[in-house]
């Protein structure tokens, strides 16, 4: 690279030939023969008026060096005042490599990113010339993050040399114009910039995907909860209310009802985990339920127990997760119910105490095969069916400590048993109040199943 020779210049010379011409004038002081006194005066008149020109020119070239500096100096704050926050669009872009073509006074900027030709500005003349020159500058660096420098005419510069992406800027001058090291600090500062320019348009286009990603999640989300039933079908005596509140935007808990001659089926559920791919997960289990529901109406409810694992059981084994279940059926002239849990709570039965139905087998997913054993009860006018998820139990206070099971039971049965729905509402709302504002632990659900109370 050339080296700048202002500062020679300015420094070389004026001083020498000053003191040349105080010498001879001291001479010319000293002697005491006109017509050598008239020479020497000459002469040293001459010597004076050649070192003012040449102190004039050097002056004049200090002026237009600092000129430069300061066009330079605005031209950079100007590069700066680039709105490098903003959408960081290729528009962007393109007006930071415009300002760096005109401050460099190149005739040609080329952005390369990956290797490739990204963005050219100036003129295109030569480009595959300087394409070939740039790999052989990058071949030949001994380290990728030192800036490079070939034939004096082409400034070779590595983009965010910590980052994955490879992105380098080569700047071009003609040959009667080669850089110099005076040049190399304005191009580190305009590499810099577009150094940053590049990280935030790599930075919205992240941000851009993620907000993709996160929509579609939202909009599957809402698909995966709206296949659970909203209301239960009419039933002739029977009361239910069921509800389910998602810790995050959708969960894995879940609720299914089905109808038959006489009887209401139903089904409460939690997958193991919470967000969309316990939902994903939930979907599938509220198709089985349903199938099973529709295709087996008059079985036992181990049959369809059975029907619900057979058609979950593998899918889960693949995805190593299990899914809690208590699965029922209620025959609606007498209030007999008949339940298979499968490592699901809290399951209550609320009549004149509160009785505990305590799971006969491991949730789906984890043994295969596995007979459940039935329990059964008949509700009587006062009795409800309690089924919950432990996002409710589980629930803490900001001082970490859990609701529990012994205050859910008391709640239960304290609660009044004239309205599912009201039943569900008030548990609810007492677990809230207990919470006082801590974030949900999971996914809450909660099923009442009650008989109507006929009139005398």
């Amino acid at each position: 690279m050339k080296t700048d020779e202002t500062g020679a210049r300015a420094g070389v010379g004026a001083p020498d030939s000053l003191a040349s011409a105080l010498d001879v004038l001291a001479s010319a002081a000293a002697a005491n023969s006109g017509a050598e006194e008239s020479d020497r005066v000459a002469l040293a008149e001459r010597v004076v008026r050649e070192a003012v020109a040449e102190l004039q020119a050097t002056q004049l070239a200090l002026t237009e060096a600092l000129i430069a500096s300061q066009d330079r100096q605005l031209a950079v704050e100007a590069l700066a005042r680039i709105n490098l926050r903003g959408t960081a669009s290729d528009d962007t872009l393109a007006l930071l490599l415009d300002r760096a073509l005109s401050i460099t006074d190149s005739r040609q900027v080329v952005l390369f990113e990956r290797g490739e030709v990204a963005l050219v500005r100036g003129d295109h003349a030569d480009l595959d010339v300087h394409v070939r020159l740039v790999e052989d500058v990058l071949r030949s660096a001994a380290d990728d993050a030192v800036r490079a420098v070939a034939a004096d005419t082409a400034v070779v510069a590595v983009l965010d040399p910590e980052g994955e992406d490879d992105q380098h800027i080569a700047f071009f001058r003609s040959s009667d114009r080669p850089f110099s090291t005076s040049d190399v600090p304005l191009i580190e500062a305009i590499v810099s910039a577009i150094g940053i320019m590049l990280a935030f348009r790599e930075l919205h286009r992240h941000e851009f995907e993620r907000a993709v990603v996160e929509r579609e999640h939202q909009l599957a989300s809402v698909l995966a909860q709206s296949v659970i039933s909203t209301e239960p079908p009419p039933s002739t005596g029977v009361d239910v209310a069921a509800r389910t509140v998602p810790a995050a935007l959708t969960g894995g808990d879940f609720y299914v009802f089905g109808r038959s001659t006489g009887s209401l089926w139903f089904a409460v559920g939690d997958v193991a985990g919470k967000g969309l791919p316990a939902a994903m997960l939930m979907t599938r289990a509220v198709a089985a339920c349903r199938i099973a529901f529709l295709t087996r109406p008059d079985d036992s409810v181990v049959d369809v127990f059975q029907r619900i694992e057979d058609e979950l059981f593998d899918h889960l084994d693949d995805v190593g997760v299990f899914i809690t279940l208590a699965v029922g059926v209620l025959q609606e002239d007498t209030g007999e119910v008949s339940l298979v849990n499968a490592g699901h709570s809290p399951v209550l039965r609320i009549g004149a105490d509160a009785e505990t139905v305590k799971a006969s087998v491991p949730p789906l997913g984890i043994v295969r095969g596995r007979v459940p054993r039935v329990w059964s009860t008949v509700l009587g006018p006062d009795d409800v069916l309690v089924i919950g998820s432990d996002g409710l139990v589980e629930q803490t206070d900001p001082d970490g400590e859990q609701f529990g099971y012994a205050r859910f039971a008391d709640l239960c049965a304290s609660a009044d048993r004239g309205d599912s729905a009201g039943f569900v509402s008030t548990v609810f709302d007492a677990v809230q109040d207990f919470a006082r504002g801590a974030a949900p632990s999971d996914d809450a659900t909660l099923m009442v199943v009650r008989r109507e109370r006929t009139s005398a």
